[in-house]
């Protein structure tokens, strides 16, 4: 009785299964039978998968920074260039108060406007009859109902239009649960800097992680104006890097059309000085990428992170070609004997493939366990969140199938056609033609050190100028400089303070100041010496006290110090001022009249100090003013006779009973100025974690390649210690060959590495030269780290009884 279709069906169905299941079989016979060429090719690939993925979560998370708001292409922050007469441009990413809401009135093209100032304040809570400060540096700002049109947030309960009123305030649910633990925390009150009640009027969802919005507590704009009433609201030049305006058109199509309107603009409100104040909209896109505008990171550093994570793809790909291929040779006889037997090139090719997709599925497994151990620990150095989660994250999946897919198209293809491509008669002859001269194998480990070259290389660079950064002489004292952060700047308090920090043993000076001498903060503006026109060039201000000078070590050259103060009278200047006034001597500036622009106040220059960077090593000394200005002080510099945490305490102690109202903070001065290379530090962690990564699945290659040359020679071995070859000599004979592949990869390598060195190196007014010997060391590391790879199976051949090496198949 014969089978029906559907039965038939049925049985091709089976037969297909069985055949499928027989090919896996073999397939995985075949790679426990080469055990170690099979560990050497998954770990290689899996490493280098592993760095693919931590690449692709790091680039996936910048490049998503704030792309979630439904809106992003029409949102724009206002930026401005000060164009000064010397040529220069201060690029700023504040802007004047008054912009936001004149921009709104003039343009139509504008839908929205809001104002965002963040503010560090102090804010008290008062929970089950007792009072919880907290000093809130980064995480509270005053903001308008348009903020929350602009940008999307989750509401739970509220509107944005309470922020049109004065004290009110608007909560997202984690400092909602920090202020109020589990209790509604609508209509609850809370205190601002000890003086203004504001009361909670809105509960927002927290918002995602990708985002460089990081405000917690949004205080309504109008209550900006009853805690700082002489904030300069209604001066167009009154700008704070830190207050920004943001905008969104009503079409992303209009930006050109806006842009071009702008000078005008600029004219109708600044007059005489539209030439120095040239508004533009930067895009939301732009602002996580736009160093110049306090952007986070550098394009080209994702640039950078994208061609390491290829590299590292192409490496693990080069190795898992030189195996197979080399071990290709080893199964040169059961090529032809299927070949004989009625195989295909075509099913030879497909088995081969079959075999490297098993390989690439395995690698990729244990390449997700490497990356998800690696992953906290990454986010800890680069201080960015990376998390690895394949079921949750669709375009993490969708990446990792492209590369199993990629991965078995580039390394699978090659080994496939050189194994289907076997000539069967010479296969069964064993006549296996390994070509003595260059071939692609060695090319391919030439590539892969030359990588691995390049990536020491730099990453010596990044080290030593890291090093150089935080090492330099700034002009100034950093070391035992601790800053203390002063609430209030009422001149009893102030002097009772320093009074009492100058009776402790381990204090040697204390100074009030608002900006730190080398700080990423600080205020500038114009000058006017003498009788003479507003000078072209602009001037950084200090305002500090008659100890400041002192406490930073910084080098008095002329004249004196001033007098203690409460407001401007006298005046230091740095050499650089009096260079660019065009005075030939310090002494000569000594007790003329300055103008500081931005406090539009004279007062006489009593003092000449040596120049000192006050900001980071991206640029160079800059004119500097330094004056007394009570007012203005919010910090408290004290100069320590050695580091101890005991001073530490007592500081806190004599501070508490002073502002008891407030929370203590302190910080190092040497570590303010450390935190300026935030972004050093991150390319020198990933350039030193990569490199080693390229080394470690380069060392696997070389190793299971010297391993596969090793065997095909090993009845030469046993030849030449038969007719009295030294263990030494064998050794040496083993190695020179891979070790003359490692010195053309090094001359490769050297010019290229050479070059990224000089770009990168650009960004700096300081840096350090490009020696030699970092070129030396690089070749000094690469080549012990090859000899060490080889000489063990080397040296193990070389030990061999000759007797076994003869009898060898």
């Amino acid at each position: 009785m014969g089978l029906g279709a559907q039965g038939k069906n049925a049985l091709l169905h089976a037969l297909c299964l069985m055949q499928k299941i027989m090919k896996l079989k073999f397939t995985l016979r075949v790679l426990t039978r080469n055990k170690l060429f099979t560990v050497l090719n998954i770990a290689g690939l899996a490493l280098g998968m592993a760095g693919g993925i931590l690449v692709f979560q790091l680039v996936k998370y910048h490049l998503s920074v704030d792309a979630y708001h439904k809106n992003a292409d029409r949102i724009y922050r206002a930026v401005v260039d000060l164009h000064l007469e010397d040529g220069s441009i201060e690029r700023e990413r504040g802007s004047a108060y008054l912009l936001h809401s004149t921009l709104k009135k003039d343009f139509s093209a504008v839908e929205r406007t809001a104002y965002l100032a963040p503010k560090s304040m102090t804010i008290a809570v008062t929970a089950n009859n007792a009072v919880y400060k907290y000093l809130e540096n980064e995480s509270a700002a005053f903001t308008n109902a348009d903020y929350f049109n602009i940008f999307d947030y989750a509401w739970k309960i509220g509107t944005p239009e309470v922020l049109n009123e004065p004290n009110k305030v608007v909560l997202t649910e984690r400092y909602a649960q920090k202020f109020f633990g589990s209790q509604n925390p609508i209509g609850k009150r809370i205190k601002l800097e000890n003086q203004q009640e504001v009361t909670v009027a809105g509960l927002l969802e927290d918002y995602p992680t990708n985002t460089d919005l990081k405000t917690d507590i949004f205080v309504s704009l109008p209550t900006l104006k009853i805690l700082m009433p002489n904030y300069g609201y209604e001066d167009w030049g009154w700008i704070n890097s830190g207050r920004e305006t943001f905008v969104l058109l009503r079409s992303k199509d209009l930006k050109e059309d806006f842009e071009k309107q702008m000078p005008a603009f600029s004219k109708r409100y600044y007059g005489a000085d539209s030439e120095v104040f040239r508004y533009h909209l930067q895009s939301l896109s732009d602002i996580h990428f736009n160093i110049d505008y306090g952007g986070k990171i550098k394009k080209s550093t994702i640039d950078l992170l994208l061609v390491i994570g290829a590299l590292m793809i192409i490496i693990a790909c080069i190795n898992f070609i030189n195996l197979s291929t080399a071990l290709a040779f080893k199964r040169y006889k059961e090529v032809g004997v299927r070949k004989t037997l009625g195989s295909s090139e075509l099913q030879i090719f497909w088995q081969f493939i079959t075999e490297t997709t098993v390989v690439a599925v395995l690698s990729v497994v244990l390449a997700m366990i490497i990356a998800n151990v690696s992953a906290p620990i990454l986010s800890q150095w680069l201080k960015t969140p990376v998390s690895i989660n394949i079921f949750d994250d669709v375009k993490l999946m969708g990446f990792i199938v492209f590369l199993v897919i990629a991965i078995v198209f580039i390394a699978g293809l090659y080994p496939a056609m050189v194994i289907a491509s076997f000539n069967p008669l010479k296969a069964l002859k064993s006549i296996t033609e390994l070509p003595r001269k260059f071939t692609l194998r060695k090319g391919l480990v030439i590539t892969q050190f030359s990588i691995a070259c390049i990536l020491i290389a730099v990453s010596i660079l990044v080290v030593l100028q890291l090093d150089y950064l935080n090492n330099k002489d700034l002009g100034l004292r950093k070391e035992l400089v601790l800053h203390v952060n002063i609430p209030t700047s009422e001149s009893t308090r102030l002097a009772i303070f320093k009074n009492q920090l100058l009776q402790q043993a381990n204090i040697e000076n204390v100074s009030f100041f608002r900006t730190a001498p080398s700080s990423k903060a600080g205020s500038g503006g114009s000058i006017k010496y003498e009788g003479r026109d507003w000078e072209k060039f602009m001037a950084r201000s200090k305002m500090a006290d008659e100890a400041y000078v002192d406490t930073y070590g910084i080098k008095l050259i002329a004249g004196r110090k001033p007098v203690a103060s409460d407001t401007l009278r006298e005046l230091l200047v740095n050499e650089k001022l009096v260079k660019d006034l065009g005075l030939k001597t310090p002494g000569e500036i000594l007790n003329k009249k300055l103008l500081v622009g931005d406090l539009d106040k004279t007062g006489i220059v009593v003092g000449v100090v040596a120049d000192f960077n006050n900001t980071d090593l991206y640029t160079g000394v800059e004119p500097t003013v330094i004056m007394t200005s009570r007012v203005h002080y919010h910090y408290a510099a004290i100069q320590l006779k050695a580091y101890n945490s005991k001073s530490v305490q007592d500081i806190a102690k004599i501070w508490e009973r002073l502002y008891p109202d407030n929370v203590f903070e302190y910080s190092y001065f040497k570590d303010d100025v450390a935190r300026f290379y935030e972004r050093e530090e991150l390319i020198s962690n990933l350039t030193k974690t990569f490199a080693t990564l390229a080394v470690f699945i380069s060392c696997l290659g070389l190793f299971g390649l010297a391993t596969f040359s090793i065997r095909q020679r090993t009845k030469e071995i046993g030849i030449r210690k038969v007719l009295g070859a030294s263990v030494f000599s064998i050794t040496t004979l083993l190695s020179v060959d891979f070790l003359k592949l490692v010195f053309v990869a090094l001359f490769v390598a050297m010019p290229v590495a050479y070059y990224f060195m000089a770009q990168w190196l650009q960004d700096f007014a300081y840096r350090v030269s490009i020696e030699w010997w970092i070129f030396a060391a690089t070749g000094a590391v690469a080549i012990l780290i090859a000899i060490m790879t080889i000489s063990y199976q080397a040296i193990k051949a070389a030990f061999m009884n000759p007797v076994k090496s003869l009898k060898s198949e």
